[in-house]
């Protein structure tokens, strides 16, 4: 465990959750070195399995992946537990970095798998390997009370002229610039305690990511002067973009992605992904559809 808990940044949110979930030993260890790449015949599930731990890397966003009191919970972390277990392997520990250090980190064997709710997209899969999906959630905003600038989408953003807070290696900057979001507009944010206090100052007249975390935000601290708007699917290129998340693994590691596919399809089968997901803000309405896969979204066609 963690004798202390990390800094948090990017897209974390600063306010302590009451979920605690035992069992998990939360910190940065990293596996031993002979256990971040495969060497001679022997799998990284093995290897794993034989290590009888695994590390995955989050990014203290709430409520998809964090650390409370040391302690690791959240939405990703908790279908990931019950995946891991099922295939051996009792003890997850975890690394905190950077949303945007996630993918470098991973390559680099700082952790196993990524384990923070990242959406699948092209450019992504071109750097590593992704489960299928675990859950789709929509974009929405954080805007002032009243939404005095009458802020639905991106487009209305561009519209209104606004600038929008959005976060270092997130797809909402890229999305607001598709839509026509001046550059000059897009003012990127550490994470989401600034973005709020840059919000209520009138720094910036919204904060963009998916509705679960935006709202999540504002139910655990109801004094936050602002409202969240209604929940949209962007539209990039003409075409309605889903954004889905999933667990992320090193290309090579086959063996991995398999595993945990194999047992997440049990876990939606059964209905229990439901259930795992549920206390975090998550619902029936989240689960991918179900002809939704990596391969479509890898390809841009999700």
């Amino acid at each position: 465990m963690l004798s202390q808990q990390p800094s948090v940044s990017r897209r974390s949110f600063l306010i302590q959750s009451s979920m605690v979930l035992g069992g998990v030993v939360a910190g940065p260890t990293l596996l031993s070195a002979c256990t971040k790449t495969s060497t001679g015949t022997t799998s990284k599930l093995d290897q794993v399995k034989s290590a009888g731990k695994i590390t995955v890397g989050i990014a203290g966003e709430q409520p998809y992946a964090f650390l409370d009191h040391g302690k690791l919970t959240g939405e990703d972390p908790t279908v990931q537990m019950a995946i891991w277990k099922a295939a051996g392997i009792n003890t997850v520990e975890a690394k905190q970095v950077s949303f945007d250090a996630l993918i470098p980190g991973l390559n680099a064997g700082d952790f196993d798998v990524i384990s923070a709710g990242m959406f699948i997209n092209p450019t992504r899969c071109q750097q590593a390997a992704f489960s299928e999906p675990v859950y789709c959630a929509p974009t929405a905003f954080l805007v002032p009370p009243g939404n005095p600038d009458n802020i639905t989408d991106f487009e209305s953003v561009a519209k209104a002229g606004i600038k929008l807070g959005v976060f270092s290696g997130a797809v909402e900057g890229s999305y607001a610039a598709k839509a026509g979001v001046e550059k000059g507009n897009i003012i990127t944010v550490p994470d989401l305690p600034a973005g709020i206090q840059q919000l209520e100052q009138g720094r910036i007249r919204a904060v963009t990511l998916t509705s679960i975390t935006l709202a999540w935000a504002l139910k655990q601290d109801p004094s936050i002067k602002a409202e969240l708007t209604k929940p949209f699917v962007p539209t990039v290129d003409g075409k309605e973009v889903l954004g889905c998340g999933a667990a992320v693994f090193r290309k090579a590691d086959t063996d991995l992605v398999d595993a945990f596919n194999a047992q997440l399809k049990t876990l939606k089968d059964s209905g229990e992904l439901t259930k795992l997901i549920e206390p975090f803000g998550f619902g029936p309405e989240t689960l991918p559809p179900a002809d939704l896969t990596t391969a479509k979204l890898c390809a841009g066609e999700g």
